[in-house]
């Protein structure tokens, strides 16, 4: 029974529900029950895409007796907050902490985050003692993503070529389905706003910034119903030009696929 233990932002949670719904019969996704996976829950039964809900006091014995057929590809899903994103050396803490705790139980350890502060961009090597693939996500080039943002440009040169723009000085806040989806909550943590809905305080802070644009990345995913008409409503309130931009789920498919590819072949040959 080959494991994958998987820690990731919520903010990933779409790119997650797209690759279970993929998935084929023999792979079971367990997700650890914690307050992050109500929204992850939702899109999963909407998608018709079995999962079971375990506690993470009983993660290593779950994994460790074998309950599952030796056919079967186990992946246990860590859904951790948004609020880390904003506090790098907290991150670190609570990621490097998740797999000191329970990574040895596992055949491979995939973490759904970039660079994030540059805190981990260093994590394969720190781990590479416990003898299995450790992963973090990477764009085609090799190089460790920046961020969630990053990650929908599939590269970190198309994603600062993005940023760069037509004109210069403009900046773009970028939206994907889940950043639309959680803009005022985004905005809090980054320390942007104490009060996101106070418009024209938000308008002062986004000119005092230089974000004239809103860029709407379509990553193809469309379990977050109200995109659309969200990055509409955000431009309209704040008075910025929207920008289209084409994005894919290529990065989080390819680090996921790789890693699992990576786990069976060692599996095989033991």
């Amino acid at each position: 029974m080959p494991t994958l233990y998987l820690i990731s932002c919520r903010m990933f949670e779409d790119e997650l529900v797209h690759i279970f719904e993929e998935e084929d019969e023999r792979t079971r996704l367990l997700l650890i029950d914690n307050e992050n996976t109500v929204g992850i829950e939702r899109k999963l039964d909407e998608a018709s895409a079995d999962y079971e809900k375990i506690s993470i006091d009983d993660l290593s014995s779950i994994v460790i007796n074998n309950n599952y057929g030796k056919d079967e590809f186990v992946v246990v899903v860590n859904l951790l907050e948004f609020a880390l994103d904003a506090e790098p050396q907290l991150l670190k803490e609570k990621v490097y902490g998740a797999i000191d705790m329970h990574g040895q139980s596992f055949d491979g350890i995939l973490i759904f985050y970039g660079l994030c502060g540059n805190v981990l961009g260093s994590i394969e090597n720190d781990f590479s003692d416990l003898g299995i693939p450790v992963s973090i996500l990477k764009d085609r080039h090799g190089e460790v993503i920046d961020d969630c943002i990053c990650a929908a440009f599939e590269s970190r040169s198309a994603y600062s070529a993005a940023m760069m723009g037509e004109n210069r000085g403009e900046g773009t806040y970028f939206l994907t389905p889940m950043q639309a989806a959680n803009w005022r909550e985004m905005l809090v943590i980054a320390k942007l706003a104490p009060n996101p809905d106070d418009t024209e305080m938000m308008k002062m802070v986004f000119d005092y910034s230089g974000y004239k644009n809103v860029g709407k990345v379509e990553t193809g995913l469309c379990y977050e119903k109200e995109f659309d008409k969200t990055v509409d409503e955000f431009a309209s309130m704040f008075g910025f030009e929207k920008k289209l931009f084409n994005g894919s789920t290529k990065v989080t498919d390819d680090s996921y696929h790789s890693i699992k590819e990576a786990i069976m072949q060692r599996t095989q040959e033991r």
